[in-house]
């Protein structure tokens, strides 16, 4: 899978820590930038005027024949240091495009940094009137 820099229509669910991947509330709908460099991805939260916000950081553990994997990191690699990192431990897969169609992500998580725990789940798909495919 090729670099790339997309915004991503998401559609958000929290869920609870013993079961991330079965939702509990209504769906959220939010924008997100999801960038991958090499073998680290990248999803930030984007505020309703276009600025960032909260960022996931994932490594790449597998690829698949139309789909790769991510672990999301709890720690920030050695050599980055960024002021938006949201710890968190989970999964993204990054679904391939067939011609025609629009990127995927799926995601599902928890996290810690309300002093609670926390579940979520992402199913966003590519925003092809901004996207920048590099």
């Amino acid at each position: 899978m090729a670099d790339f820099s997309i915004r991503m229509t998401n559609r958000l669910q929290f869920s609870t820590c013993e079961a991330p991947h079965v939702p509990t509330s209504k769906t959220h709908e939010e924008i997100i930038l999801v960038e991958l460099r090499g073998d680290f991805l990248t999803v930030t939260a984007l505020g309703a005027d276009g600025s960032p916000g909260s960022r996931v950081y994932a490594q790449r553990t597998m690829d698949l024949p139309e789909t790769s994997i991510f672990m999301i990191l709890p720690e920030l690699p050695s050599q980055v240091r960024d002021g938006a990192f949201f710890s968190a431990l989970g999964t993204v897969a990054i679904l391939q495009p067939r011609p025609g169609t629009q990127r995927r992500l799926r995601a599902v998580g928890t996290d810690n940094n309300s002093g609670q725990c926390h579940g979520w789940i992402f199913d966003a798909i590519e925003d092809v009137s901004s996207s920048v495919a590099q």
